[in-house]
């Protein structure tokens, strides 16, 4: 997922525009993620404007790690988006698990997103 353009390859996705900065898309994005099951923060970085953060699921059954790297994107004044890639690190086919994750993650955030709204 990502914003037209944005990526080498065109996105199975485009990335929504947000109505607030970057580093609130950050936050609510983190405190999805973190509240999933088996998920760590590995690390976070600064890419010019763009803050990047990666995180870290473990399976259930065997505990493989599957990485999903966000990239929230600065589009101007109380303006955002964000590219996300998810990926397994072991095997040549993820039955969908990577692409189910973030249409779930997105779902989640979209959830947070009008819960802040509606302040509460």
């Amino acid at each position: 997922m990502s914003p037209p353009d944005y990526a080498q390859y065109p996105p199975k996705t485009i990335s929504p525009i947000f109505e607030f900065d970057a580093p609130k898309l950050a936050a609510l994005f983190e405190m999805v993620a973190l509240a999933e099951p088996r998920v760590e923060k590995l690390n976070s970085r600064e890419i010019g404007k763009d803050l990047q953060v990666d995180y870290v699921q473990y399976s259930k059954l065997i505990g493989y790690p599957d990485t999903v790297t966000a990239r929230f994107i600065d589009l101007g004044p109380g303006k955002s988006t964000l590219a996300v890639f998810s990926r397994a690190h072991y095997g040549y086919r993820d039955f969908g698990v990577n692409e189910a994750r973030i249409k779930d993650w997105m779902r989640k955030l979209d959830l947070a997103v009008k819960k802040q709204e509606n302040g509460s």
